[in-house]
């Protein structure tokens, strides 16, 4: 079986069901494991984004937006070429991936028509969704009923644990700095699932434009810095964006020093490593349960 995926998520749920091997063709942002990054980009992004701030990242995004036009560019030449069987796609954010329309137009110019999946979840349990669609479409149904399995049973021992915690902290999950965004999606119930809560994340829903009111307002006690596809590294170097507002030190979470940046593979892609994106905010949130994270998984800033 050759499959194409072109969106990061899907790669992962493909290298879980054991199919890494099979992907012949992947987006730029596709780099997890690192075995798949031997399958050459079908797909990249016109926005430059190493090099632009994160203003200019949200604006040039809306710019494409305004004028209707797409935002990442598939090598429909390169697609004919790889003749896959299957093209694994997603409908939930056009942002982190090409659009669902777009990789539609782009195959019905292929002379062989490969099978469209698609495959989208706004909520964590639509993980295990995910997985049976993809297994049944790639005859890898029974691995993907035991990996669902499995991952249902780690999850219900880390709910076992954050039963014992005293409290939950409040918790903002910084999807943006420039502008301000709280993550939706399946992240505010992650982080009601690890023991905290998220008064400003909308379960199930886009993550959400907010304002330097709203944060002073809500007071968080711990901030999770988590930029989209961003590196802790560079993180670290936009905290400033945070830091410099005039009230920045009156917030809660600041003063107990718990900002951290978070390692965003394990939040942002709907795959098996959510399990370990759980754990780490467990930690964060109730450091006297679980374990301290690695250095890699989560810093403190500041």
């Amino acid at each position: 079986m050759r499959i194409c995926s072109f969106f990061s998520s899907a790669t992962e749920l493909l290298s879980a069901l054991g199919l890494s091997r099979s992907v012949v063709g992947r987006s730029e942002h596709c780099d997890y494991p690192p075995s798949v990054r031997r399958a050459p980009i079908v797909v990249r992004s016109r926005i430059a984004s190493s090099r632009l701030s994160s203003r200019d990242i949200h604006e040039a995004v809306q710019s494409l937006r305004q004028r209707g036009e797409h935002q990442y560019d598939i090598d429909t030449a390169l697609l004919k070429r790889l003749h896959p069987d299957v093209v694994v796609t997603q409908e939930l954010c056009n942002v982190c991936a090409a659009s669902h329309p777009e990789v539609l137009d782009a195959i019905r110019q292929l002379p062989h028509q490969p099978r469209v999946v698609s495959v989208t979840a706004r909520r964590l349990d639509e993980l295990f969704g995910c997985l049976e669609q993809l297994g049944q479409a790639t005859g890898r149904a029974d691995r993907a009923k035991s990996l669902n399995t499995r991952l249902r049973r780690d999850l219900e021992a880390l709910e076992r644990r954050v039963r014992h915690a005293k409290q939950r902290p409040r918790v903002w999950c910084a999807e943006w700095l420039d502008p301000l965004m709280a993550a939706g999606h399946w992240i505010p119930e992650m982080v009601r699932l690890a023991g905290g809560q998220d008064g400003l994340g909308k379960p199930g829903e886009d993550s959400s434009r907010i304002t330097w009111d709203d944060v002073l307002r809500y007071d968080p006690e711990v901030i999770l810095a988590m930029p989209c596809s961003f590196s802790m590294a560079r993180t670290a170097r936009e905290f400033p964006l945070l830091e410099n507002h005039p009230r920045w030190n009156a917030v809660s979470a600041v003063k107990a020093k718990r900002v951290y940046a978070i390692n965003t593979a394990f939040f942002h892609r709907q795959g098996p490593r959510l399990i370990t994106g759980l754990r780490i905010m467990a930690s964060l949130f109730h450091p006297a349960l679980f374990p301290k994270p690695p250095h890699a998984h989560a810093t403190v800033l500041g």
